[in-house]
């Protein structure tokens, strides 16, 4: 789909809200982080870009933190990763998927420090279970975080690499043999 097809879409509305380059050059945005922010390495899709966007951004994703896009943006401004695959990969955790996410982390940290989970939880009992949480879970983030982000590297770059040669495949013109 061509960009003035999709400016004249349903997505025009919000693609009217997306801050323009005009906009932003000037901002304290521009003050704060410079010229840099303007580098084309940082939005357009190459290979490597987004492959390593995503990785960072799944990384900060598995984190037990709030407002992960933060962290997910600068360190993609910071090593020159793709800026949008590293913010909307982190989307992966939401509201909906973040309790059940956090309970798997949890249980294989206790896995790795071999630790027995809890059997049963009482009400007496809960401050003192909640004193032992954070080691594992942020062991079981960590390496959940590290494993998911070489996945996905690793993935990315594989279909990346098969799209493009299907698509040179199909957009290659025969060759004119000289004789």
């Amino acid at each position: 789909m061509s960009l003035m097809r999709l400016r004249r879409s349903r997505v025009r509305p919000w693609l009217k809200k997306v801050p323009r380059q005009r906009h932003v050059r000037g901002s304290w945005l521009h003050r704060m982080l410079g010229d840099r922010l303007f580098s084309p390495e940082l939005w357009r899709p190459t290979r490597r870009g987004v492959a390593c966007g995503a990785a960072t951004g799944l990384f900060w994703a598995c984190m037990p933190m709030p407002f992960q896009m933060l962290p997910s943006g600068i360190s993609a401004y910071l090593f020159r990763f793709n800026v949008p695959a590293a913010i909307s990969v982190v989307w992966i955790t939401n509201p909906v998927t973040w309790p059940l996410i956090l309970y798997w982390q949890y249980r294989l940290g206790l896995w790795l420090l071999r630790q027995p989970a809890p059997t049963e939880v009482s009400m007496e009992r809960l401050l003192d279970l909640a004193a032992g949480v954070p080691g594992p879970l942020l062991l079981g983030c960590a390496v959940t975080g590290l494993i998911a982000a070489a996945a996905a590297f690793s993935l990315i770059n594989l279909l990346w690499g098969v799209v493009a040669q299907r698509w040179w495949r199909r957009h290659a013109r025969p060759r004119q043999h000289a004789t």
